[in-house]
């Protein structure tokens, strides 16, 4: 399958992660099954796109059948907006009401959070026009919002300042991992029914009205209103609590892979208690140049796959290197693919490995842990 990178393959270190363009289109494409043709899908693209790139994944989904982006930094929206992308694009909860974050709001046409009235009047008085704004509502997570039994008290607030326009309220609830998960789940959805039921009490009309994001969709389909922000699922990753419902998505991280860049014999006599690792049996090691900066000590499992065959980690990994066993590989040589995560002929090293040796319960976004030293590689 070809790939395409984000910069020239002959510039900087062989490194790479592969992202699976077409499985992200596929969850997007499921997503939009699942919710029907009149629930708007903000797709959430946090932490540059979980890890796996931000402006590849927003046009992926977007195509695929996303109507709108949510994320927290304020840099990736305006990086969006650089690449063309014309899209809404939701601001999370997480901004200070700044003058840069309001002169950015205006000149990007962003939609920016609420979460109390003090941040309102302060959007309200450092834009020059009126924007569009989302109120967030806490209904359990004990985070970002306003607790749900004052959210029509700070709309209030909202609607009779002179530059805001409430365009939608929304929440994230909590999940726990187990224990009573439904009738918890339950609690705080009814909070916040019971929140837009005082707004049309009061004939107050917000548009959006979200509260379904990746556990949500995977629980239960009850739970959409008329607008989701999925994350999790749209990457093939595992979101917190209970599946309910069995939907195939698809994972998105393809692989991790380097390359040798030396490899040499051991003869290491002396002080051999002293060495780096233990030598007793290493006649032969490898270099690859991927380190603990660019990620590799959370995302391996002990060991490589070379010439489609496991070889052992040595020792632990450096900043920016790590040293593999080629004793029983004697073929290896420099510029030989190293694959940490993914298949190499019909060897494998799975995600779910991976997380075992790491001692992770669920597929969380490993692509985060990728650092950006690491050039992403795109397939569909």
């Amino acid at each position: 399958m070809a790939m395409t990178l984000t910069q020239d393959e002959a510039l900087g270190r062989p490194n790479c992660l592969e992202v699976d363009l077409g499985a992200i289109a596929y969850n997007t494409g499921l997503t939009r099954k699942m919710a029907g043709p009149d629930t708007r899908i903000f797709a959430a693209l946090k932490a540059n796109a979980y890890g796996f790139g931000l402006v590849e994944v927003a046009r992926t989904v977007l195509t695929a059948g996303a109507d709108a982006l949510a994320m927290v930094d304020v840099e990736d929206a305006i990086e969006l907006r650089e690449h063309g992308i014309r899209a809404p694009i939701l601001l999370y909860a997480g901004n200070l009401a700044t003058n840069a974050f309001a002169r950015a709001i205006e000149q990007y046409d962003l939609i920016p959070s609420v979460v109390d009235a003090d941040a309102a009047m302060a959007y309200s008085y450092l834009v020059s026009r009126p924007i569009k704004t989302f109120v967030k509502v806490d209904v359990g997570l004990e985070r970002n919002g306003t607790p749900a039994e004052s959210t029509l008290d700070l709309i209030k607030v909202v609607c009779d300042l002179p530059h805001l326009k409430v365009e939608g309220v929304y929440t994230h609830m909590h999940m726990p991992a187990e224990g009573g998960t439904e009738d918890y789940m339950q609690w705080q959805y009814d909070r916040f029914i019971g929140a837009l039921k005082r707004l049309r009490d009061e004939k107050i009309d917000v548009p959006v009205q979200m509260a379904a994001s990746s556990s949500i969709l995977r629980m239960t389909g009850g739970m959409m209103l008329n607008a989701i922000d999925p994350g999790h699922v749209l990457y093939g990753l595992t979101p917190p609590g209970p599946a309910k419902l069995a939907i195939p998505f698809q994972p998105a991280f393809r692989a991790l892979k380097s390359r040798l860049v030396q490899v040499k014999e051991i003869r290491r006599t002396d002080f051999v208690e002293q060495a780096p690792f233990d030598i007793k049996g290493v006649h032969r090691m490898g270099v690859f140049p991927m380190g603990r900066a660019d990620g590799i000590a959370a995302l391996n499992c002990g060991q490589v796959l070379l010439h489609g065959r496991r070889a052992r980690m040595l020792g632990r990994p450096s900043l920016e290197h790590s040293r593999v066993d080629l004793t029983a590989i004697p073929e290896a040589a420099a510029g030989d693919e190293v694959v940490i995560i993914g298949s190499q002929g019909q060897a494998e090293l799975s995600l779910h490995e991976v997380m075992a040796h790491q001692g992770m319960e669920r597929d969380l976004a490993l692509a985060l842990e990728v650092r950006s030293s690491v050039r992403r590689a795109y397939s569909r």
